[in-house]
């Protein structure tokens, strides 16, 4: 599965302000490519709970939906891993994911298994969560390993319109196999106006499951901006939103990293 025109700007990354620390790592995948990680740790000593935050297509790891995520995750004293994908460190605006992404899949098991070699984690108690394309992935990486402890799917792709077509045709079943019999803890977050994921769509998509996802739908878009709202408006409400999200998102994994781990 493969977005295509979500490109974005690229950003410096550092220590994210009201934080503890953040490292500069990399992690090696299995076909010998680095990949590029950022760790925020909170204050103290640790070990940690731990979530690693895969990026969208284009939606690389310091841009607003990611990076004020890992802030409220480590202001709740959840360490986060978040990188970029292989494809878009080689070719930041041309690169593409793999066609079956599996080249992506080996790039987010690597930061895992980094983040479970580091002291500083609880390696017991490790989520995945991603992005849009990296929802995707960051699926499959959770059936792949039922070690893992929770999922957070922020603008997951549910639906899509069909060109000379108005109403969304799901595509949850494709994208998020196995959902039915998944049990352990999961959070999607999506906008109401995203043309990747329509609400009712996702709400049916729910109510397919055990009753351990947990669905929440904001305002926005695919990336919870407003285009629709004029300057200053509509950045602003975006950057509200995405505080919200991110205040759902810390909530949630602060949450299922203190109960003990759901049988897969």
């Amino acid at each position: 599965m493969k977005l295509q025109g979500l490109l974005f700007a690229i950003l410096p990354l550092g220590l994210l302000p009201g934080t503890g620390r953040a490292d500069d790592l990399a992690a090696v995948t299995p076909r010998g490519v680095a990949v590029s990680v950022v760790a925020d740790f909170p204050l103290g000593k640790g070990p940690y709970p731990t979530i690693v935050l895969a990026p969208g297509q284009g939606y690389h790891m310091g841009l607003p939906a990611l990076e004020e995520t890992a802030r409220a995750l480590v202001a709740n004293g959840v360490a986060v891993f978040r990188f970029n994908w292989a494809y878009f460190t080689a070719k930041p605006r041309r690169g593409e994911p793999t066609e079956n992404l599996s080249h992506e899949l080996e790039d987010l098991q690597a930061v895992v298994a980094l983040a479970r070699r580091d002291s500083r984690v609880i390696s017991a108690n490790v989520s995945v969560g991603g992005k849009s394309l990296g929802s995707i992935v960051a699926w499959n990486a959770l059936l792949a390993d039922p070690t893992l402890r929770s999922a957070l799917l922020l603008t997951p792709i549910c639906s899509r319109v069909a060109k000379g077509e108005a109403t969304p045709k799901s595509e949850a079943d494709e994208n998020y196999p196995r959902f039915k019999a998944e049990t352990r803890p999961t959070l999607w977050v999506s906008g109401n106006r995203d043309p990747l994921c329509s609400p009712p769509v996702l709400y049916s998509f729910a109510g397919t499951g055990t009753g351990s996802a947990r669905m929440a739908i904001v305002g926005g878009d695919h990336g919870y901006e407003f285009p629709s709202l004029s300057l200053p408006v509509g950045p602003a409400v975006s950057a509200r939103t995405i505080k919200a999200v991110a205040a759902l998102a810390a909530s949630f994994i602060s949450e299922v990293s203190e109960q003990g781990p759901s049988a897969p």
